[in-house]
């Protein structure tokens, strides 16, 4: 069984740090400590240290005198002088002994043995505390350089390039601490504003686009009307407009009056979906996605056409706008209608929290022109301008709304297709 990883943490590596640091010290001031102590013991012997003297009277009246080394209250072994060759027993009862003091006070030490003993001690006291300092910022340099150091350079770094709305980089820090864990949100925030800006600028450089080409398509009709407008003042004023021309030129401007009054209902209806907001509920997969390819296949039947659905989902249920989902799926429908000879097919497929939905018909396909301004918002090339293609730039909104895309292709024998992706959620 494979055993779970603890996670790094910055307070075990500074505890850890101050450890070995105080191990350390404590070391090198108790080694200190102790050499200090034999060198004044060496210069300066113990007060209790002195001299044990024997003298041994012998039989034939020699005298046999010895002295020992030796500290006080401590039991001691003394050895009593024996003449060489002598057989004769020595007892303690013709021994004496006498004791005499060393003298080892500070005073009886010579200049240099006094400054050795001064340094000695002073070093007992002054090296542990200078041990400790030099161990404190030693440990403060290294945890500042190994730990903290890198990724607040990573940090500062990509703070700077955020300040100068520079989002194109990466946070680079791996570590398994508070500070990689810190690292990888902000890589994520960073991600997640770079998506957001490239979004909106997208959005912006569209909405450019569509107002651009509304401009140009507003012109026809407004030409059209300045030119009746000018026709019948001409006429007017020439007294030659009969009745006949009249209503013709009046149900001209009508027809006129009622492409102007599409463009505008097309462009509000694009700024209320822009400002849609998404609500989720919870449905079933895959009876939601039948159901919906049931319902539409009616109107297919209207129209003498076949409709096929092959879904690769399995049983689960998912959060998912409705209102959105018919909305893309009814759009793209009624395009593929519109387009279709014979056959519609729909295909489901969901991963990676991504709901694949595929709409293909056995028309003529989409010709270059549109494949090539397929990120843009009007896709129609109809001469008549009955339709203008905004259905595809509607399902194209929603579905960024609903955290996805549209995409246009052609089916390799024949047909057009549309892919929609949409972000949804399991629950579990």
């Amino acid at each position: 069984m494979e055993k779970i990883r603890k996670s790094k943490s910055i307070k075990r590596a500074f505890i850890r740090a101050v450890a070995v640091s105080m191990f350390l010290v404590f070391t090198a001031s108790a080694l200190t400590i102790y050499g200090c102590y034999r060198i004044q013991k060496y210069i300066l012997p113990d007060s209790q240290e002195v001299w044990l003297h024997t003298r041994t009277v012998m039989a034939d009246g020699r005298v046999l005198e010895g002295a020992h080394r030796s500290i006080l209250d401590e039991p001691a072994r003394v050895g009593l002088l024996v003449p060489e060759g002598s057989e004769e027993e020595i007892t303690l009862e013709h021994t004496e002994f006498t004791i005499e003091r060393i003298e080892s006070g500070f005073s009886e030490l010579g200049p240099k043995q006094q400054l050795l003993y001064r340094a000695a001690g002073i070093s007992m006291v002054g090296l542990p505390l200078i041990y400790s300092v030099t161990g404190i910022l030693l440990c403060a340099w290294w945890f500042y350089r190994k730990k903290l150091w890198p990724p607040i350079r990573v940090l500062a770094d990509a703070t700077g390039h955020i300040r100068e709305q520079d989002l194109d980089f990466r946070v680079d820090y791996n570590s398994d601490d508070e500070f990689g864990r810190l690292c990888t949100a902000f890589e994520e925030m960073r991600q997640a504003l770079y998506d957001n800006n490239r979004q909106l600028w997208n959005m912006l450089e569209q909405r450019r686009i569509l107002q651009a080409s509304v401009a140009h398509d507003l012109r026809n009709p407004i030409a059209i009307v300045e030119g009746y407008v000018e026709y019948m003042q001409q006429c007017l004023a020439d007294g030659g407009l009969d009745d006949e021309e009249l209503r013709h030129t009046l149900s001209n401007l009508a027809i006129t009056a009622k492409r102007l009054e599409r463009y505008t209902d097309y462009i509000r209806d694009l700024n209320a979906i822009e400002e849609t907001e998404t609500e989720y509920s919870v449905v079933q997969l895959p009876d939601f996605l039948r159901k919906a390819a049931e319902s539409l296949s009616f109107l297919a039947q209207q129209h003498c056409l076949e409709t096929a659905c092959h879904s690769a989902v399995s049983e689960c249920q998912v959060k998912l706008d409705e209102q959105i989902f018919y909305r893309i799926v009814e759009n793209i429908f009624s395009n593929a209608v519109r387009y279709a000879k014979s056959r519609i097919s729909f295909g489901y497929a969901l991963a990676d929290g991504m709901l694949t939905i595929t709409i293909s018909d056995d028309g003529e396909g989409f010709s270059g022109a549109i494949l090539r301004k397929k990120d843009t918002f009007l896709y129609s090339e109809d001469k008549t301008r009955e339709h203008m293609g905004l259905g595809l730039a509607t399902s194209r909104i929603l579905s960024q709304k609903h955290g996805g895309n549209l995409e246009l292709s052609n089916m390799a024998p024949g047909g057009a297709c549309v892919t929609v992706k949409l972000a949804v959620h399991k629950v579990s």
